[in-house]
C-alpha cells in the first residue's frame, strides 16, 4: 500500500504578519487547546475507515505558529498517528523565545525535524514585515534547534520592503553561514485579502526581484545546496 502523509494545522499565532493569508488568527487571551486538541483527535479518528490499516511516512504541523503549542499536545496528537520506521515529522517554529525554549520538549515529543521562519536576519526588514523577532532571535532559534534535531529547515524571504541586493545577499550568506540541512527561499508576494495586497509597502521592481532570486539560487548550488523545486 502507497504510505500516506499528514498535515495538521494550528490555525493561531502571538501576530497575524501583514503578508500572510493563511488561515491563522491571533491569540487574544486564553485559548482553548485542549478543546482544539480534542477536536482534532476526533477528526482522526473519523479517517480511520479511509486509512484503512496504512501507515504514515511524514507528519507535518503548520500554522500559524504550532510551536505555540504544548509539546504534551503534539505528543498525544502523535500517539494516535500509525508512524513509518524513520517517518519524517516536521513542526514548522517561529524564532521567539518563547517557541525556542520548548525546541527540546518538542523533540522529546516525538518531532524530528523543525523548519524556522526565519524570513530574515536583518532587523529592519523583519519590522517592515511584522514579524515580532529580532535577528538575535533567530540566530538563538538556530542554535537551539540544531542542539535538538538533526534536521533543520530555514525559511528566507527575498523581495522585502526596502530590501537592496546586498541585504538579500547578506541574508543568504548568513543562512548558508549556519549550514542547516535545508533552505527554503520564496519571494515576498502581495496576496489578495492582506494588509499588504490593500496598502502595499515600497517593494524592490520586478526586475530587481528577479535578481535577488537567480541570485540564491546560484549562491546556494555553490554553497551544496540542491534545488529541487
Amino acid at each position: 500500500m502507497i504510505p500516506l502523509s499528514l498535515y495538521i494545522h494550528f490555525p493561531w499565532c502571538v501576530q497575524k504578519c501583514p503578508y500572510c493569508d493563511f488561515n491563522s488568527h491571533e491569540i487574544k487571551g486564553n485559548w482553548a487547546e485542549a478543546d482544539y486538541l480534542a477536536a482534532l483527535r476526533a477528526d482522526f479518528a473519523a479517517m480511520q475507515p479511509v486509512i484503512e490499516g496504512r501507515n504514515f511516512h511524514s507528519v507535518f504541523f503548520g500554522g500559524g505558529s504550532p510551536s505555540l503549542m504544548q509539546a504534551s499536545s503534539v505528543e498525544a496528537l502523535l500517539s494516535d498517528v500509525p508512524l513509518m520506521e524513520n517517518a519524517e515529522i516536521t513542526l514548522e517554529a517561529n524564532p521567539g523565545a518563547i517557541e525556542a525554549d520548548k525546541f527540546a520538549a518538542f523533540r522529546e515529543a516525538g518531532i524530528n525535524r523543525l523548519s524556522i521562519g526565519i524570513q530574515s536576519f536583518n532587523d529592519t526588514q523583519l519590522a517592515a514585515l511584522g514579524r515580532i523577532h529580532s535577528a538575535r532571535d533567530a540566530m538563538r532559534a538556530v542554535d537551539l534547534a540544531q542542539r535538538y534535531f538533526k534536521r533543520v529547515n530555514l525559511d528566507l524571504m527575498t523581495g522585502l520592503p526596502g530590501q537592496t541586493l546586498a541585504d538579500a545577499r547578506r541574508d543568504i550568506e548568513s543562512a548558508i553561514a549556519l549550514a542547516p540541512g535545508h533552505l527554503s527561499v520564496y519571494a515576498l508576494t502581495l496576496e489578495p485579502g492582506t494588509p499588504f495586497h490593500r496598502t502595499p509597502p515600497p517593494l524592490p521592481d520586478e526586475d530587481l526581484a528577479a535578481d535577488m532570486q537567480e541570485m540564491a539560487e546560484e549562491m546556494l548550488l555553490i554553497a551544496g545546496y540542491e534545488h529541487y523545486e
